[in-house]
Parts: structure tokens; C-alpha cells; sequence
């Protein structure tokens, strides 16, 4: 028997996955044209067949430094190819789109003030041991879903809490402050925070109403029917297309504005890891789509110091110049020249007001260490911004 997987949709069970002879196949058991698993997945008889698991389904397995910590505790007793994966942190995807699975673990909790102020210089470590296998979340980088309760009257919230290994010192504290940046700006973001001990960088999943319910959610690698390990490629200009293609009319201007500022601002910080996976989508349905919150911003130069950007823009993989980046607004996102000119000047205005909180905290820090990070960042700001 080919393994196979219901999938399910608001609670909807509307298809089965199966993997069968090296190829995935995705069919519908549903014709509520409303109950599709992906925008790029609509509703049709005829099956969705792939070599490769479906970017919808691939979207929630982990990378990197998770995936390695379930590869070594699980390999030994089920596989840990991309399907296997699937059937193992089945029980754990919550959203719009789930999976019939047995849940294999009672849920685990904490307090949001226990991630912001650590009692335990091993409090990711332990993180990590409790909620490994309910952390259906993608990404190189130490992360892990937490679930929440302050108040029991209060529905659960899941935050996604990331740390660093010694070769991105103090990453917390650049996400922390990159995203300073974007929220000044006037972008929309997640609620971020960081831990007293400047470890752990803490945002709340975007993705969940304030009743409980779940929004769809998916990525731009998703989106343009790409793998994740194609992350890197295409360019700018084809997520700007995405969004017009997908977003809603009454969202598209808006969708744009912040997506011309995006770029604007990952130059200016220079995050070279600005790839497909860190755009997507929010939807209520069909005809609610809008572009989600940005996520995932760093200063990557501080690390990389020759890094570049992670997609082509204009046919140029290099940091660009102003007059670049305002050419990319008006050809790519239906932005006039003066638009242009002053959604640029707010991104280098917001960049002008964190480096002065920076500077701020840097004149009170007492770690040497911290302090020193610091200096190097906003000394990057502010080269950016003359």
C-alpha cells in the first residue's frame, strides 16, 4: 500500500496525499471550490501529480538546524525523506490546512514572560526538547513553535522563538532592530520581541485571528510552484507580479507601496537572505488576499561581509542604488515618481530613528560584547543612510 495522508482544510477533510511509485499525487475528495488546499491548487478532478511533495505540503517541514535535530532522534524508527517527514509533524501543522493524524504527545505550554525574561542560560536547548516535533516551520536558522498561555481564559497563542549558533553572534539582536527598521516605517509586522538576555528573538505567529481561527497562509515559493531548495532563484519582479496576480484589488496598491518599501529597506540594512520564503500571502478566501507581514529581516553583511542579495532585480544581483530601486518601483509596482520618492525617504527616515535608539542603548549597554555588536550595526545603518 502507497503511504497517503488526509488533508483537510478548516477542519474540512477535502483530499488524500499519497506518495506511489517515486511520484506524489495530490487528489480532491471535495467539489467546494471554496475548500482549496493552495491558491496555485484549485479545486479539478484530475489529480496533482509531482515528482517532488507538493510546495503547499513541503512549505511546513523543517530545514536546517530543526531538521537535523528530528533526523537524529527519529531515523532510526521511521523515515525521514520529505513524505515521512510530513506523516511525522503531521499531528503538529495547525492552520487553514491540517492532516488526519494521531497526535502522538501531549500538548506542552509556557508563559510568554518565561521566553522574555530566561531563568536558564539552556532555555532554547530546552525549547527545543519540548517542541521539536511540533514545530512545522521552515528555515535554516535554531527555531522552535511555542505555544503560549498567559491566562487561562485566554486562547492559545503560538510565538516562533529563534536563536543563534557562534558563526551569527547576537542574530537576536540584528533581527530585533532590522525589524525596528520595517515597523517604522509604517510596514505591518508580526508582535516581536526580544529576551532580557538578548538570546532569543520571539514573534508571534501572524497567521492566527483573534478568535482562534486560522488564515491561509503561503509563501512566494509556493505561490510560483517552486521547492524550497529554489528559494533563490527567480527575482523581485516576479514576486511583485505574484502579488498582482493573487492580491485582492482593494489590497493591490497598498500590497505594492509595502513591497517597494521592503526593498528599499533590505537594501539599506542589506539582508542577503531576502528569498521566496520570506514573502507570502494571508487569505481569508478566493477573493481576500492580501500580502502578509514582514518577517524575517537581518543585517546578513555582518557576517557575510561580501554578501549579496538572494534574488535578481532589474537582472542584477548586487546592492542597489537609489535611482535603481525607484526605477523598480514605478516598472514593477505601478508606483508614480512621487510616490516613489517618498516611500524611500520614509524607509531612510526609519533607518535614521532606530540607529539613534541604537545609540541610545549603546551608551547604557554594560556587556562589552552587546555593546560592541551594536556599534557595528548601526554603524552599517548609518553608512547605508548617507
Amino acid at each position: 500500500m502507497p503511504d497517503s495522508l488526509h488533508v483537510k482544510v478548516s477542519n474540512e477533510k477535502v483530499g488524500t496525499i499519497l506518495l506511489e511509485n517515486n511520484e506524489y499525487i495530490f487528489d480532491y475528495t471535495t467539489d467546494n471550490q471554496d475548500a482549496f488546499v493552495s491558491l496555485s491548487m484549485p479545486v479539478r478532478v484530475k489529480s496533482y501529480a509531482n515528482p517532488k511533495l507538493h510546495p503547499i505540503f513541503e512549505m511546513h517541514l523543517p530545514e536546517g538546524y530543526l531538521l537535523s535535530i528530528i533526523k537524529k532522534h527519529f531515523s532510526k524508527i521511521t523515515k525521514t525523506d520529505d513524505f515521512g517527514l510530513l506523516q511525522l509533524m503531521a499531528h503538529s501543522i495547525k492552520g487553514r490546512l491540517t492532516y488526519e493524524a494521531d497526535k502522538t504527545q501531549e500538548e506542552s505550554t509556557l508563559s510568554l514572560d518565561t521566553l522574555l525574561h530566561p531563568k536558564s542560560e539552556t532555555l532554547f536547548d530546552e525549547l527545543v526538547s519540548r517542541f521539536a516535533l511540533d514545530s512545522p516551520i521552515s528555515g535554516v536558522q535554531p527555531k522552535v513553535l511555542v505555544k503560549v498561555r498567559d491566562k487561562v481564559t485566554l486562547p492559545l497563542q503560538e510565538y516562533i522563538v529563534k536563536s543563534w549558533g557562534d558563526e551569527y553572534p547576537h542574530l537576536a539582536l540584528n533581527e530585533f532592530y532590522c525589524m525596528k527598521v520595517v515597523k517604522c516605517a509604517g510596514i505591518e509586522v508580526p508582535e516581536f520581541y526580544l529576551s532580557d538576555d538578548n538570546k532569543l528573538f520571539i514573534m508571534k505567529r501572524f497567521d492566527i485571528k483573534d478568535d482562534g481561527n486560522y488564515l491561509g497562509f503561503e509563501d512566494m515559493c509556493v505561490l510560483q510552484a517552486r521547492q524550497a531548495d529554489e528559494k533563490y532563484e527567480g527575482s523581485y519582479e516576479h514576486i511583485a507580479k505574484s502579488i498582482k496576480t493573487f492580491v485582492s484589488p482593494k489590497y493591490k496598491k497598498k500590497a505594492l507601496r509595502d513591497f517597494f518599501k521592503m526593498m528599499v529597506i533590505n537594501t539599506l540594512v542589506q539582508n542577503g537572505d531576502a528569498h521566496l520564503k520570506n514573502f507570502g500571502m494571508l487569505y481569508e478566501n478566493i477573493h481576500d488576499i492580501w500580502l502578509a507581514p514582514a518577517y524575517d529581516v537581518v543585517c546578513t553583511t555582518l557576517y557575510i561581509q561580501k554578501d549579496i542579495p538572494a534574488l535578481h532585480l532589474l537582472e542584477s544581483k548586487k546592492w542597489w542604488s537609489k535611482a535603481f530601486l525607484l526605477r523598480f518601483g514605478k516598472e514593477s509596482c505601478e508606483l508614480s515618481t512621487s510616490e516613489t520618492r517618498v516611500l524611500y525617504d520614509e524607509c531612510v527616515e526609519a533607518l535614521r530613528i532606530t540607529a539613534h535608539e541604537m545609540k541610545e542603548r549603546i551608551e547604557i549597554e554594560n556587556d562589552l560584547h552587546v555593546k560592541a555588536f551594536l556599534s557595528s550595526l548601526m554603524e552599517a545603518f548609518e553608512r547605508e543612510n548617507q
